[in-house]
């Protein structure tokens, strides 16, 4: 009996597809994703909004300067009367009265300009801390959406591959049913597992579709073909390799925790603003005004200049509770505010102890399964052995084979996030740059 089956299967199985020259690379597509991203370009316009905080700040410290003038045409009927005479005299006036005037203010004392002043400062800081997150965002969101592109492609290819296989095995039991040498069982599993690997081959074609629609989302415009990853990657455990020590960095260095201090002091100053509305004020006022009448209810004209430079005082006495109020709210929002930063610190704490443990596992993992790998095709590789020798079944062929592919993708998936994992951990301790996706790009081939 004729049992011998193609074993060609075996090298496709391990073959990722090759794409198209010329092949982006994972730092050209996050170029791309720079000039292109709404999400970042929308960051980048609340940061330029942002750090108009300052000078507005600073402005209320500053002294304020404002002109007037006027000219008026004056109808002026009046009545006047001299007491000591009796005499009562009227008349009808018309004259023109003109006049400028300019004046100064600088505050010396004002106690909410100054928290002003502080949040101002406060805010700038806050706001370069948010750039930065957002540009760590970015390279996440473009190296998650690279290596979406590529699992998938993996994905269809194996499944593919495993499809072809399968019809290959299909094909050969039916040729031995048909001549006497094979049992219908094997005829029906091969076709019961070849429809299914159509039907996921559809499935996996789709999701290739949707992952090369997000990186085009991205980057606003599609991809013909990407960069593969090399055979070879290299699995670095994280420096220093203490988890602990991830935790601390991430304590120090994290952004949202940053900007969650930066949003606890400004509260700060926020109470501090309120609280000083029941102080005094004191500005540095002067004016100079001039005046030109053509004329007055006695007839006469008249013209003035008037030079002041004085001191301003202006003492609060009661204002119906609102800045007892006010300085309550504040009081409260701080509260709130501290608690946040609170979580945040927690929260990034386990957020480090979760990436570091990804890292390290998913290297631990991506080793396994290149050993299972290995293993899976050394029993394929046995199984068509005994198969052709009549000791094992179709369906142990069809069994393997599926082994073998699920092996190799979950091989590829689990290469593809160990390297979104140390992206992942650099970002929780806020130290992700660029050099970390050059880092992640090196290991990628065009060939």
């Amino acid at each position: 009996m004729n049992r011998t089956l193609p074993r060609t299967f075996l090298t496709l199985l391990l073959l990722a597809a090759t794409p198209a020259a010329p092949a982006a690379d994972l730092l050209e597509i996050y170029q791309r994703a720079q000039q292109n991203d709404p999400t970042w370009a929308a960051a980048q316009a609340n940061y330029r909004a942002s750090i108009e905080k300052g000078p507005q700040g600073r402005s209320l410290l500053l002294p304020t300067v404002s002109a007037n003038a006027n000219t008026f045409r004056v109808n002026q009927d009046a009545t006047s009367t001299v007491i000591a005479t009796g005499v009562t005299q009227s008349g009808d006036y018309r004259y023109d009265n003109n006049g400028y005037g300019v004046q100064l203010s600088q505050p010396l004392f004002r106690v909410p300009n100054f928290a002003a002043y502080a949040q101002g400062k406060i805010s700038v800081s806050q706001a370069e801390a948010e750039l930065t997150i957002a540009r760590q965002d970015l390279i996440l969101r473009t190296a998650q959406a690279y290596f979406g592109v590529l699992s998938a492609q993996d994905t269809l290819e194996f499944t593919r591959t495993e499809k072809n296989a399968i019809k290959g095995q299909l094909d050969l039991a039916e040729r031995n049913f048909a001549v006497g040498n094979g049992t219908i069982v094997d005829v029906h599993e091969a076709r019961a597992r070849y429809d299914l690997a159509a039907a996921e081959e559809v499935l996996a074609d789709a999701q290739l579709q949707l992952a090369r629609e997000a990186l085009a989302a991205l980057i606003g415009a599609p991809v013909e073909s990407l960069a593969a990853l090399s055979p070879k990657l290299p699995l670095p455990a994280p420096e220093p390799a203490d988890a602990e020590q991830w935790v601390k960095a991430a304590n120090e260095q994290n952004l949202q925790i940053q900007v969650q201090q930066y949003l606890l002091d400004i509260a700060e100053e926020e109470r501090r603003k309120n609280r000083g509305g029941h102080y005094p004020t004191l500005d540095l006022v002067a004016s100079h005004v001039y005046n030109d009448a053509g004329g007055s209810a006695f007839g006469i004209a008249s013209e003035s200049t008037t030079n002041q430079v004085g001191l301003q005082l202006q003492v609060p006495l009661y204002q119906g509770g609102y800045v007892s109020s006010r300085v309550r709210e504040a009081a409260a929002r701080e509260q709130q505010t501290r608690e946040q930063l609170t979580f945040t610190r927690r929260q990034t704490a386990r957020l480090a102890r979760d990436a570091y443990l990804a890292v390290t596992a998913g290297a631990v993992r991506v080793r396994a399964l290149e050993q299972a790998q290995l293993s899976s095709r050394r029993a394929l590789e046995s199984t068509l052995i005994g198969y052709e020798s009549g000791v094992r079944t179709g369906v142990d062929v069809l069994n393997s084979q599926r082994e073998l592919y699920r092996t190799a993708r979950d091989l590829s998936q689990a290469r593809y996030n160990w390297l979104t994992y140390r992206l992942r951990l650099k970002s929780v301790v806020g130290t992700l740059g660029d050099a970390d996706l050059a880092e992640a790009n090196s290991v990628l081939t065009g060939d």
